[in-house]
């Protein structure tokens, strides 16, 4: 049992290692504070990430469980992949009630545009709402897992 904390320990401390530095031009991202529990705890698919969780957006979410595979919307700290063709690089992470408002430059179909997003957590339906002032649609997306690479 002592082994688990330590390889989650070694596995946060990896990918510290292994995140790019910001050029010189280029503003380093405004990300939350790393929090003393960096692991999001393991939650069924369906719930919500807690309400505490650093970086809450973090992980695998699609628009209902059954495109938890195939129809996935993938969230790191740094960008966002939906399964149509749009892909954000966040520059700024900002906490506010209710979730996060992210400064992020997007690219959908060869347009490249600076984007703001909204997500905010629907505690009662379960679902992290998404909008955007460019390239995306409002949607509900509920929560399919962690990211796992």
């Amino acid at each position: 049992m002592k082994r688990i904390p330590i390889a989650l320990a070694a596995l946060a401390m990896l990918s510290a290692c292994q995140k790019s530095q910001p050029e010189q031009n280029e503003a380093a991202p405004n990300l939350a504070p790393p929090a003393s529990n960096a692991v999001i705890p393991s939650v069924t698919p369906g719930e919500l990430p807690p309400a505490d969780a650093n970086l809450r957006f973090v992980g695998v979410w699609a628009a209902e469980k059954d495109l938890c595979g195939e129809g996935a919307w993938r969230f790191t700290e740094r960008g966002l992949g939906t399964a149509g063709e749009v892909s954000c690089d966040f520059n700024r992470i900002n906490p506010v009630p209710e979730g996060y408002d992210i400064a992020a430059m997007c690219r959908a179909e060869g347009d490249e545009v600076r984007n703001t997003l909204r997500l905010r957590f629907a505690e009662s339906a379960k679902t992290m709402m998404v909008e955007a002032d460019r390239i995306l649609q409002p949607v509900g997306l509920v929560y399919c897992g962690p990211h796992t690479g």
